[in-house]
């Protein structure tokens, strides 16, 4: 059975979401539907690209991922479809594809639709029948004409100084978890064993934690979470609301110096 996932900055207050579900089991009642999420903040196109680059590689490789992220944002931004790591995906080409992969799309095509349908809800009219097409088994090019490249965005990488690592929050999640750049890699071969402390505003915290478990309840821990990543969290708390941290804040490691 294919697969077909949904992402958007919809919501679920409307009738959005259903209209674009119900068009695609129009088209093919035995695509199974998986909705990543309908949550994602209004036009906030590193947000959608944080979600989805988190999970969109534990589906079989093949899945469709249709995107709804500020489809609308700019009106020379196309709408494509792409394959990327095996998979396929359908969206406008406003920078977001890019944030999901370092690796270079193997096919683009630009989606034909007729313009008229375009204007008020592409999402429906114009990206669902291209996500069915590709998983009922069309290529990339049966649904337009090819493109050589996607628009371009880029993330803040990490700042590697002698004794100190610069990284950057990333998402902030439902709890006020802080989920920043550095990688354990990073952190360890920057690190060399020395002792370290996270500076943030007025905390700082000087061990890294295994879980949650390893703290009591309002404690301040950092860890490395599923995806490989320093995420820095209070315990049963909103660490971004005490902070006053938030996307694209400063997370500061500073390490013990080196003896000559």
């Amino acid at each position: 059975m294919a697969i077909l996932t949904f992402t958007s900055d919809f919501g679920t207050r409307d009738h959005y979401v259903a209209a674009v579900k119900a068009k695609i089991s129009a088209y093919n009642p035995n695509i199974k539907i998986v909705d990543i999420t309908h949550d994602i903040e209004h036009f906030n196109i590193a947000h959608g690209a944080f979600v989805l680059n988190a999970v969109f590689r534990d589906f079989p490789i093949g899945t469709v991922h249709l995107v709804a992220i500020h489809s609308q944002g700019r009106e020379k931004d196309k709408f494509i479809a792409l394959k990327q790591e095996e998979h396929f995906f359908v969206g406008a080409d406003n920078g977001l594809f890019s944030l999901l992969s370092e690796k270079t799309p193997t096919a683009i095509a630009e989606l034909n639709y007729d313009k008229n349908l375009s204007s008020t809800f592409p999402e429906k009219n114009v990206f669902v029948p291209a996500a069915v097409s590709l998983a009922n088994g069309a290529s990339v090019y049966d649904l337009g004409k090819q493109l050589l490249s996607i628009n371009k965005l880029y993330n803040r990488s990490p700042i590697v100084k002698k004794n100190a690592l610069i990284g950057y929050v990333m998402h902030v999640d439902d709890y006020g978890n802080l989920i920043t750049n550095i990688t354990r890699q990073l952190f360890e071969k920057t690190a060399q064993n020395r002792a370290y402390f996270i500076k943030l505003n007025r905390e700082s915290i000087h061990l890294l934690s295994e879980s949650y478990f390893d703290v009591e309840d309002g404690d301040w821990l950092a860890f490395f979470n599923s995806l490989g990543t320093l995420e820095i969290a209070v315990k049963k708390g909103d660490a971004s609301r005490l902070l006053g941290l938030r996307y694209d804040s400063e997370i500061l490691i500073t390490f013990t110096p080196e003896i000559d």
